[in-house]
Formats: C-alpha cells, structure tokens, sequence
C-alpha cells in the first residue's frame, strides 16, 4: 500500500502545481478536467517510471515469494512481474514455515555460477526470468519456500478518462483522483524531472530544458550520496577462511573444477 509521506504530503494536486512553479515561476492552478492538467500527469508519471530506474531506490525494495523448494530442481521460472533486486549484500533466502531465514543464496554473474557446483553451499544468479542455483536442492531443503529481493515498479497517478462523445459535459475528477499519493519518499527529485520532460514539448519552454535537466540531475545525486554515506558497508568475502569441497578441509584436494592461485591446486 501506498502511505503519503509524512514530511512532505505531496499529492496530485501539489504536485502539478509545483511542475507548473517550476516551469513558468508562477503561481498557476489548472483544473483536471483539461488537457493541461492530464498532460502533465502523464509527465509525472513518466518520470515515476524513469526515477524508478535510474538508481536502485530503497524506497522500492521488497520481497516476494518464488514458490516452495522441490528436490532436484536448479531453477526457478519467475513471473514477467518481478524483477530481482541484485544490488550490494541483497541475496535470496530459504525460509521455514514460520518464516525465518534457514539458508542464503548470494547472487554471482551467470558465467561464474558453475565454478561453484561443487561447493557445498547455495549461490544464484539472475538470467531474464529466471533464478539459476549453483546446484539442485537436496531433500532436507523440501518444506522451504524461496524468497527473493525484488524491486516493485512504481504506482502511477490514474485520471478518469475523457468521454468519447465531445458534447458530453465533463464531470469533475473525485477528491480520491487528485489526492493521490506521490510514489516516492522525496518528490521533488520527481517533480524536477516531469518538468524536464514536459519543457521538451513546448516550443516555448524549451530553451530552460538543460537548465531543468541539470537541476533534477543535481537534486538526484545529492540524495543517493546522502543514502549510501548513511548506509554501512557490507561484510565483504573473506577468501581466507577454509573453504569447502576439496580446496581445503574437503574429501579431496583436486576434486573442485577451477584452480586457485593461491594454493596451487589446479
């Protein structure tokens, strides 16, 4: 569910009186009734979906389930809906029924997914629609169900639309429409950039386009400097530890696939 943010409560309504601010440095109000108002609400939304991809926002993290663990199988199909989040220390989980965490399969690029076949532990990589484990899941890890990081795309604003006939009188948008929450915890970075995209269509108000561009640019890498500074670093791998499957402690010294410089096994 949506929830407006509480610093700045920025709704429909606000938010394209502030696109207006920013283009024309006036105070404007347009009824939503018009094409004005509509044109740019499609703006705002443009840039929703564009912000939503320019950074991997927090603000659109979450989780989703991929189904329970059969045995055997190495791959799990996911829907053209979800897109993994594969960012920092994110990782799909194996969780129980009472939902806590038993096992972490951290993700690792495609091509380097079959060096770790002969490990004992769970790795994954991202291919299109679908998860690829190093290896296939054994029978203790049956009654599991696989949980994975996603990002969520983001709510777009939604107008009634203009009735066919062009005599029929417009209805007044409901309060519900224009009160609708913007999707993101800090708007301005939005507003910015709907301003951006709707200069690029009017003749007039095009020479201000670089100048809108460079501000929303600006505004946009203030605030992922302020949330990364503020978000403490990960564990990083540790290669020193005893590793397992034959490259120390295992049942054979040459029994894995790919060799290591640092003890010459190959």
């Amino acid at each position: 569910m949506t929830v407006v943010n509480p610093e700045t409560n920025m709704i429909l309504d606000d938010a394209v009186e502030e696109v207006l601010a920013a283009l024309t440095g006036l105070d404007l109000t347009y009824s939503p009734e018009f094409d004005r108002y509509r044109a740019i609400t499609r703006a705002l939304n443009r840039a929703l979906r564009s912000n939503a991809l320019e950074h991997e926002w927090s603000w659109y993290a979450t989780t989703a389930s991929a189904g329970p663990v059969a045995a055997g199988i190495s791959a799990v199909t996911l829907p053209s809906t979800l897109r993994p989040r594969v960012t920092g220390d994110d990782a799909v989980r194996l969780v129980d029924t009472d939902g806590n965490t038993v096992e972490w399969a951290y993700f690792l690029p495609r091509d380097a997914l079959h060096k770790y076949a002969f490990r004992g532990g769970l790795w994954v990589s991202s291919v299109r629609e679908q998860l690829l484990f190093s290896r296939p899941f054994d029978v203790s890890e049956v009654g599991f169900t696989v949980e994975i990081p996603v990002m969520r795309e983001p709510t777009m604003f939604r107008l009634p639309k203009h009735p066919e006939d062009p005599a029929t009188p417009l209805t007044p948008v409901p309060a519900d429409v224009r009160n609708q929450p913007i999707d993101f915890g800090y708007p301005d970075v939005v507003i910015l950039r709907a301003a951006f995209y709707y200069a690029q269509t009017d003749p007039v108000m095009q020479p201000r386009v670089q100048t809108l561009e460079a501000q929303y640019k600006d505004l946009m890498y203030q605030i992922i400097e302020r949330d990364d500074r503020m978000t403490d670093s990960p564990f990083a791998n540790e290669f020193i530890l005893p590793l397992r499957n034959g490259i120390e402690g295992g049942p054979s010294p040459l029994s894995h696939r790919h060799p290591h410089s640092d003890n010459g096994v190959g």
